[in-house]
């Protein structure tokens, strides 16, 4: 299991009404600062409401995969780089590099790319580089039938900060995509409008409101963050969640959580084709991108 790493978090009141009990499977709430802004009371109140969804829990009687720390049945696949060569992509894998499936031109010497270098790794010596920008640059990898909730965690070097960027559009960093190439049918998760969230397409709605853009919590850049994003369409409403090193920072639980709220409650549905990591700009910004030891699980994963 990962140590977690800091993460510096500001939240304010308006967007976060996330239950912090939920916590990840390796990680205590001791595990992760949390500076609130100075304009805001910070709720210490620990007799708070229990969760009833039982995702997080973990059979510690049965098996559990030695970097995970669950149960092996759970993971769909995992990803540490390690066998793949400097300036190659992992096997199994598809690249979505300039809005082309598999483009023969993704090497470092091109514009934009996503292949394995050993410049940085959270673990081993290898890691995912990705240089994006309004051009994507991204792996994606195509899920089994039948599924019906997943949860990925990556850790992730990003050069850019994530959330308080007023002025910003929208930037992807993980998203379930309905096929292979289809970058306009598929759930979004990174930053909009500045804010920690959710974009879908083709509907355009966005998650969260108005009221929270440029504001709420912030992943800091320069530094590994272990990032997980839960797509669950196992119930209804569906929902969306994520966390970084273990708190929670966006979630979206019903259809009062989108700004536009165009969406009806099964907004998942025909959208578990395929994972996608990488970075794909719409505000026009470049980003560099590191990802390393990626899971994909039908349970949460933690860090």
């Amino acid at each position: 299991m990962h140590v977690a790493h800091l993460l510096s978090l500001s939240v304010p009141v308006l967007f976060c009404a996330c239950d912090e009990s939920e916590t990840s499977p390796g990680t205590s709430a001791s595990d992760t600062s949390i500076e609130a802004d100075a304009d805001t009371d910070t709720d210490t109140d620990t007799d708070t409401d229990t969760d009833t969804d039982t995702d997080t829990d973990v059979d510690t009687d049965a098996d559990v995969d030695a970097d995970t720390g669950i149960d092996p049945s759970l993971i769909v696949f995992e990803e540490d780089f390690e066998s793949t060569a400097v300036g190659s992509e992992p096997a199994g894998w598809d690249n979505f590099v300039g809005w082309v499936v598999n483009n023969g031109n993704n090497n470092q010497g091109a514009s934009v790319y996503a292949v394995v270098d050993d410049d940085r790794a959270e673990e081993g010596s290898h890691s995912l580089h990705v240089v994006g920008g309004s051009n994507p640059a991204m792996i994606t990898k195509t899920l089994p039938d039948a599924l019906s909730r997943v949860y990925v965690r990556a850790w992730v070097w990003s050069s850019e900060q994530l959330g308080q960027s007023p002025g910003r559009n929208h930037e992807t960093l993980i998203a379930l995509r309905a096929s292979s190439g289809s970058a306009s049918n598929e759930v979004r998760f990174g930053e909009i409008k500045g804010v920690i969230g959710t974009n879908e397409v083709p509907t355009d709605d966005i998650s969260p409101k108005y009221e929270a853009w440029g504001r709420g919590p912030i992943i800091s850049p320069d530094g590994w963050r272990c990032i997980e994003v839960a797509f669950l369409a196992d119930r209804s409403p569906h929902e969306v969640r994520a966390w970084a090193d273990g708190v929670m920072v966006h979630e979206i639980t019903s259809e009062d959580d989108w700004n536009n709220r165009v969406l009806g409650d099964e907004f998942l549905d025909g959208k578990f084709g395929e994972i996608v990591i990488g970075w794909h700009s719409f505000s026009n910004l470049s980003n560099e991108v590191w990802f390393d030891d990626v899971v994909v699980a039908t349970d949460r994963i933690g860090c």
